[in-house]
C-alpha cells in the first residue's frame, strides 16, 4: 500500500530550495508513494514543472487576498461582515513592521486552511513559514522541517524556533556544514538532525541546454555568469563593485545574471551609477537557465552566504571555470586551485579572480577538466530522502 506525502512550501517562487523540490519530485517513485503539494499561493516559476503525479492543494482565494493588499482585504472583510479577518490582517500589517516573528506566524495561521487529510509523513520544504504550517496544521505520522542554509546566517529567532523544530520527528539540512551549525545551535536536537544533499543530475540538465542563448549571440568578450535572486545572500553588490573594478582596469567583459528579486532595484540603480549598462546584464528569471550556463566562459558566485549552492553544483556539471566567495559552506562543494578559484568576500579579490581566468586559459582547462573528471551526480541523496521517511 502506498504511503502519503505531504510537501509544503509557500510557493514555487525562483529560489534554491524551490528547484532543489523540482528536481526531487521528478525522480521520484510514484508507485510507493501519493505526493500531495501544499502551496501557500499557487504561483511561481516552477510552477509548470511539478510533475502530473503531483496532487497541488493551495491556500485558496481567501488566502491570497489575505496576502495581497492589506486595505483591499480589510474593505472586502469589513464589507462581509467579517471583522475578525479584518482585525488579524490589521494584526498581520503591524507584525510585519515590528518584526514580530510570533505574531506574524500567529495571524497568517489564521488566514491558511488546515489540511482535512491524514498523512503519513508531512515535509516543510523550507526554514520558516513552511516548516511552522507542518507543526501546527498538518495532521501526520511523521513531521519532518528542512532548512536549506546556515541557520546562523538567516536572522531567524532560534527561541521562537526551538519548539517547533521539538515537535518535528526529524530536521534535515542540505550540507555536513550547515548540519553541524543546526546541532551546535540545538544541540538537544542532535541525533534528530539529518543531511540530505540538493539532488544534481548532470545527465538530465544537460538534456535541458542544447539551445544557445539569444543574448549570448555576438559577443566576443568573456561571458561571465552568475544564477540567484537579488537579496542580501547573493552578493550582488559584491559582483557590480567587482565588475567596475574590471572596466576600470581594461578587462574585456560581458557580465549576465538570472534572477530576480527585493534588491533588484537597488542593483539596477548601482549598475546606472557605474555606467555599467553594456556591461553588466540583468535577463531576469529563466525557468530554464542551462543553456546559458553552458555556453559561458566562467560561472561567478558572489555570495554572502549559502547552504548548499544549487548554482554552483549546476555549473560543477557543465565543467564551468568558476569563481566564488569564501562563505562558509562553499568548501563543501569547491577546492581552491582544483575545481575553482575561491575569492575573499570583497569585490576586488573577486574581480582580481576573474581576471586571472581571463588571462590564463591553461587554468580554466585545468579547472574544467578536473570538475568533468571528478563530478559526478549524487542520485544517490533520494534514497537518503526516502530512508527518512520511514519511523
Amino acid at each position: 500500500m502506498k504511503k502519503s506525502l505531504l510537501f509544503i512550501l509557500p510557493s514555487l517562487a525562483g529560489g534554491g530550495a524551490e528547484k532543489s523540490l523540482i528536481t526531487l519530485l521528478s525522480l521520484f517513485d510514484y508507485s510507493r508513494y501519493d505526493v500531495d503539494l501544499f502551496l501557500f499561493r499557487r504561483e511561481g516559476l516552477f510552477l509548470p514543472n511539478v510533475p502530473e503525479e503531483v496532487n497541488i492543494i493551495d491556500g485558496g482565494e481567501g488566502y491570497s487576498l489575505f496576502d495581497g493588499e492589506a486595505s483591499a482585504y480589510i474593505k472586502k472583510s469589513v464589507k462581509g461582515l467579517r471583522f475578525s479577518a479584518a482585525l488579524n490582517r490589521i494584526v498581520y500589517s503591524r507584525a510585519v513592521v515590528k518584526g514580530d516573528r510570533k505574531a506574524v506566524w500567529s495571524c497568517l495561521k489564521k488566514a491558511l486552511p488546515k489540511t482535512d487529510k491524514h498523512y503519513d509523513v508531512a515535509v516543510g520544504y523550507l526554514e520558516g513559514n513552511a516548516n511552522y504550517y507542518c507543526v501546527d496544521c498538518v495532521d501526520a505520522d511523521i513531521k519532518i522541517g528542512y532548512i536549506h542554509n546556515d541557520y546562523s546566517k538567516l536572522g531567524l529567532d532560534k527561541n521562537f524556533d526551538r519548539p517547533f523544530f521539538e515537535n518535528l520527528d526529524k530536521l534535515i539540512s542540505v550540507s555536513p556544514e550547515c548540519s553541524d551549525v543546526l546541532k551546535k545551535t540545538f544541540p538537544e536536537m542532535a541525533e534528530r538532525i539529518f543531511t540530505v544533499e540538493n539532488i544534481s543530475s548532470p545527465e538530465a540538465l544537460r538534456q535541458l541546454a542544447v539551445e544557445s542563448p539569444a543574448e549570448y549571440t555576438g559577443v566576443e568578450e568573456k561571458i561571465l555568469l552568475t544564477v540567484g535572486r537579488f537579496s542580501e545572500q547573493k552578493g550582488y553588490d559584491t559582483a557590480v563593485d567587482a565588475a567596475r573594478i574590471l572596466k576600470d582596469n581594461g578587462v574585456a567583459f560581458k557580465w549576465f545574471a538570472i534572477g530576480k528579486g527585493e534588491l533588484k532595484s537597488t542593483i539596477e540603480e548601482k549598475i546606472n551609477r557605474y555606467g555599467l549598462q553594456e556591461d553588466f546584464i540583468l535577463l531576469g528569471e529563466k525557468s530554464n537557465p542551462y543553456p546559458y550556463i553552458d555556453n559561458c566562459d566562467i560561472y561567478v558566485q558572489p555570495s554572502n552566504f549559502e547552504g548548499k549552492s544549487i548554482a554552483i553544483d549546476e555549473a560543477k556539471a557543465f565543467s564551468k571555470p568558476i569563481v566564488a566567495t569564501k562563505f562558509s559552506t562553499v568548501f563543501d562543494q569547491l577546492s581552491d586551485g582544483e575545481t575553482a578559484l575561491l575569492a575573499e568576500i570583497d569585490a576586488a579579490d573577486v574581480a582580481k579572480k576573474i581576471t586571472q581566468l581571463i588571462n590564463d586559459e591553461a587554468l580554466c582547462k585545468s579547472l574544467s577538466d578536473t570538475l568533468a573528471r571528478t563530478h559526478k551526480g549524487n542520485e544517490e541523496e533520494l534514497e537518503k530522502f526516502y530512508a527518512l521517511l520511514e519511523k
